[in-house]
């Protein structure tokens, strides 16, 4: 039989999944006599993400499980999704050698950040996940900071494995992500966010995401030049997606004794599937994701449908723009825009700007609310940006051209396109390219004016 792989996240270990181990072992209907719990240091100050990769490469192999492709099957919880995802785009390329990994099961993981981490060091994180005694005033600064919400770890991550050659298409990984819709309980409910199931987005879970480029040209005299956007791009290679209604960070991953049976037959039903039953699974997880969203789309915002947009800004000199702002609206010379009013107070439920490079920002966007707003759009959503330092400032001699009405041009996004550019339970990536701007006196050259020899 195939082994099976149980890999935990952050502040946790080994023991917390022996309870699932048990109960997947219980309930399924093959003979699971081979399964490994993974340990590893997650609240080590000087831990960082690839030294955890390195390790479990020489743990797999130390424990003489399988490296052939499609050998094993894995679940892991929170930061192990990035855990896993990380060892096989490193050690595991597709081009070179497929991974092993056959069935893998995401149980609320931290694909793409957890509002929680920029926490971890605070009252609030100690709070929902405690100290290690054996740590006790470290919590894990580098594995939190990759934690954080528009990290460039998990960018860059999703740039290697899922819009280039992944292990994720077809014939490959089948990947099935599990998460739930609901906050914790009691003093842990500190940390709960909207869209949340207390320490992970439901849409920073989702692998399944998409990417583009809006590149603003400079403008020419009075007259601003469109932006050129780039088609939306999707990731690579489909993955089922399924949320769990009333599960929280914990239950999901069956720490809590709220969940059924059934869930637990969901979960083995993930790492037993055949080759030919995915296409099909995935139509079911999206089915019921779909319900679970329309039960809640006139009630809860907690469990509305949120989408988390992740801008990272450069110029055309690739240098990193880190003040700017965002701007989302429909009249920019009008300034009672009700639109930019409701779209900023409504749709928008939270900014947060990477803290060590705040050229990368997450939005988190209520698409339910949004799709609300639609029908009173008389035209088309825009969207721009202003950036400093703005170069027609007489206190700069570099910058941006941002600020006049025709310093710059807009997105348009018509009431019909709106769909495509946002939507719920997914993370979008933006990257955004300005051109940087030189005055005269930043190099000039002059004419001494000698005479002729």
């Amino acid at each position: 039989m195939k082994p099976l792989v149980i890999i935990h996240g952050w502040s946790d270990d080994s023991d917390s999944f022996k309870e699932l181990a048990n109960q997947i072992q219980k309930y399924s209907t093959r003979s699971l006599t081979n399964v490994w719990l993974g340990d590893y240091v997650t609240l080590d100050d000087e831990v960082r993400m690839s030294d955890i990769i390195k390790a479990m490469e020489k743990a797999w192999r130390g424990a003489n499980l399988p490296t052939t492709a499609n050998s094993c099957d894995v679940i892991v919880h929170s930061t192990g999704g990035l855990v896993i995802r990380d060892w096989m785009a490193t050690y595991y390329p597709v081009l070179e050698k497929k991974p092993p990994v056959n069935n893998l099961v995401m149980l609320a993981p931290a694909n793409f950040g957890s509002p929680l981490a920029h926490k971890g060091r605070s009252v609030i994180g100690r709070a929902v996940k405690g100290f290690n005694a054996k740590r006790r005033f470290q919590t894990g600064t580098h594995i939190l900071k990759a934690l954080e919400m528009a990290s460039p770890y998990s960018w860059e991550l999703a740039l290697r494995d899922r819009f280039s050659a992944n292990a994720f298409s077809q014939g490959g990984i089948q990947c099935t992500v599990i998460v739930g819709n609901t906050g914790y309980c009691g003093i842990s409910s500190l940390a709960n966010a909207a869209g949340s199931d207390g320490t992970v987005y439901v849409a920073t879970a989702n692998l399944n995401c998409a990417k583009l480029m809006i590149n603003f040209p400079k403008s020419k005299g009075v007259n601003y030049v469109k932006p050129k956007v780039s088609k939306v791009v999707k990731s690579k290679g489909g993955t089922a997606f399924l949320v769990m209604d009333n599960y929280n960070h914990s239950s999901i991953a069956a720490k809590e004794k709220t969940q059924s049976n059934l869930y637990i037959q969901k979960i083995i039903h993930a790492i037993e599937l055949p080759k030919k039953q995915f296409s099909q699974w995935q139509k079911e997880c999206e089915q019921d994701t779909l319900k679970v969203l329309k039960k809640y789309e006139n009630k809860d915002s907690y469990k509305h449908g949120y989408q988390n947009m992740i801008f990272h800004v450069i110029d055309d000199l690739g240098n990193e723009v880190e003040d700017y702002v965002i701007e989302f609206y429909e009249d920019c010379n009008n300034w009672n825009d009700k639109i930019a009013l409701k779209f900023n107070r409504d749709a928008v439920k939270t900014v947060h700007s990477y803290s060590d490079n705040e050229s990368y920002r997450s939005f988190l966007i209520d698409c339910t609310r949004l799709q609300g707003l639609v029908n009173d759009i008389d035209e088309s959503l825009k969207i721009s940006i202003s950036a400093m330092p703005d170069v027609n400032d007489d206190k700069h001699v570099v910058g941006y051209s941002t600020f006049g009405s025709n310093d710059i041009g807009q997105v348009e996004l018509a009431p019909h396109e709106l769909g495509e550019y946002f939507s719920p339970n997914r993370t979008l990536m933006i990257e955004i390219m300005l051109p940087r701007e030189q005055k005269a006196e930043v190099f000039e050259l002059k004419d001494v004016g000698l005479p002729a020899a």
